[in-house]
């Protein structure tokens, strides 16, 4: 049992009505948040379209065609309808998702700056404000250009809803509970993807079989998800995006992180919160405003210092934390999305992929659950990265002609690596002050959509390098895992002094390994 020194982690190493409160309605709000990211598959499906002026003999799908006479029994309206994208402008679909990404990219960044400034949910409202009323309005784009303008901003919302949710969730957590809520944190995602597609029933009807997760060629599968009762891509857009706006009221529904609040100096601020969920409970918590003052005061009196992300480089432990987690969080960026790119190229049904891939995650995120209590987080940071390289080498030794053999090989390693962004998120946060900590998430989450957005290009080299290159990179994450620290059953840092202390234990136990031997 960990000897607790924050007042704050001792009140929170149990979990409450307020926790099972607040995290339901944060872990609630994922769900529309993580449509957008799903969204473009079902804003511009596959459509067929005949020329109503060709060249051709054969006039379906066929290029060049200046007057495209679509196809909407299935769907009525989408992006390719709407903006007339055919043949040499079809590369403006992937395009817009690139944006989309990009705004993702600079959104995490910028608002894990401003969450470690102005606060956790305050910003996390402000994220969702913007997500829905961005949303909203691609749909209502009169051009393809503004759309794209639109799906950045859109992005951008959407990537600092995703890091100031988790730091919020993180910083109400004690130790006997942090490793749990952080693989429930990722349920919704998958619960996400279940409901933008829908949930499957049998039924006899061959035009839907586009939104299907699965075809099984008896029976179709009925997906009544948002995507199988809004065939207009203006009013999915609508659909997915209006729901964000209910959850900017989480600024007046929840309440702010009050370890943030603390180790900013607003003693004030976070009694009250303190106050109020004791309160909330029914439970109040003793002395609590005394204990919080006594160990402000006490860290204080040791001049503890508070740094800014920039200044993280000027300490070389953190600095080498820091540069460990950035390689760690481009490589699972890079190989979960790039793998799961992999897959349906080998597969050659992207449906069948889909379900099998998918069907992999949910177990993985509970098994989670059980190995972060059982196992240290280096260890199993080393051991999933070490099995994603090991399991993506066997599917390239593998004869091309074992094609379920391979992908079930790589649904395998694309599980290790979702089991690794698990991890990592909750590593990242604990190895660094509550100063930085949004920044550091921030940052890392940036350098995760690098990665992400580095994997199409080497999908595009022949299967045997590109398999190759994910396979080696994972291997190489498990290596670069060593340098880093112990965080397991220990405080989040609230100082500079704390990560030095965190940081000094490895050094510490290696030393009295050494002894040992000797």
């Amino acid at each position: 049992m960990p000897v607790f020194k924050n007042p704050i982690e001792k009140c929170f190493n149990k979990l409450t009505r307020y926790h099972y409160y607040s995290f339901f309605l944060i872990f609630l709000s994922k769900l529309p948040i993580f449509w957008h990211i799903l969204s473009l598959i079902f804003l511009s499906p596959p459509m067929d379209y005949e020329c109503a002026v060709s060249k051709y003999n054969s006039t379906k799908n066929t290029c060049p065609c200046e007057y495209p006479v679509w196809d909407t029994s299935v769907f009525i309206e989408t992006l390719q309808t709407k903006f007339s994208v055919v043949c040499d402008s079809t590369w403006l679909i992937s395009f817009s998702q690139s944006i989309l990404y990009v705004g993702t990219l600079i959104g995490s960044l910028t608002f894990g700056f401003l969450a470690d400034r102005y606060g956790r949910l305050s910003m996390f409202s402000t994220c969702c404000f913007i997500l829905a009323v961005a949303g909203c309005l691609v749909s209502i784009m009169p051009d393809v250009t503004s759309f794209i303008i639109m799906r950045c901003l859109e992005g951008f919302g959407l990537g600092g809803t995703i890091v100031t949710a988790y730091v919020l969730v993180v910083e109400y957590c004690g130790v006997s509970h942090r490793e749990t809520v952080t693989a429930l944190f990722h349920i919704p995602i998958n619960l996400s993807h279940m409901t933008l597609a829908g949930i499957p029933f049998i039924f006899q009807d061959p035009r839907v079989r586009i939104v299907c997760i699965m075809d099984n060629k008896a029976d179709l599968l009925l997906c009544l998800g948002i995507s199988y009762l809004l065939r207009d891509c203006d009013e999915f857009q609508l659909a997915i995006s209006l729901p964000v706006i209910l959850f900017v009221a989480l600024n007046w529904l929840v309440m702010e992180s009050p370890k943030w609040l603390m180790d900013n100096d607003d003693i004030n601020k976070a009694v009250n919160v303190m106050e109020r969920i004791s309160n909330f409970n029914k439970k109040p918590y003793e002395n609590i405003r005394n204990e919080i003052e006594a160990y402000h005061a006490e860290q204080v009196n040791k001049a503890h210092v508070k740094i800014t992300f920039w200044k993280i480089f000027k300490h070389k432990k953190l600095s080498l934390n820091l540069i460990c987690m950035s390689i760690i969080y481009f490589i699972c960026g890079m190989g979960y999305y790039g793998v799961s790119q992999y897959i349906g190229k080998m597969s050659g049904d992207i449906h069948t992929n889909v379900a099998i891939s998918g069907a992999l995650l949910l177990p993985g995120t509970i098994a989670a659950i059980f190995l972060l209590k059982i196992l240290n987080r280096r260890t199993f940071l080393i051991a999933t990265n070490f099995l994603s390289g090991v399991f993506m080498l066997i599917v390239v030794s593998f004869p091309k002609s074992w094609i379920w053999c391979r992908v079930v090989a790589a649904c395998i390693c694309n599980c290790f690596y979702f089991m690794s962004f698990i991890i990592v998120f909750l590593y990242g946060v604990e190895l660094f002050p509550t100063s930085t900590r949004n920044s550091v998430l921030g940052f890392l989450s940036f350098l995760s959509r690098v990665g992400q957005i580095v994997a199409p290009p080497i999908n595009a080299l022949p299967e045997m390098v590109s398999g190759c290159i994910f396979g080696i990179a994972a291997i190489l994450g498990a290596v670069v895992c060593y340098p880093l620290p112990e965080t397991k059953n220990t405080e989040l840092p609230s100082s500079l002094e704390d990560t030095k202390i965190i940081s000094g234990r490895r050094t510490t136990q290696q030393e009295n390994l050494d002894i040992q031997v000797q």
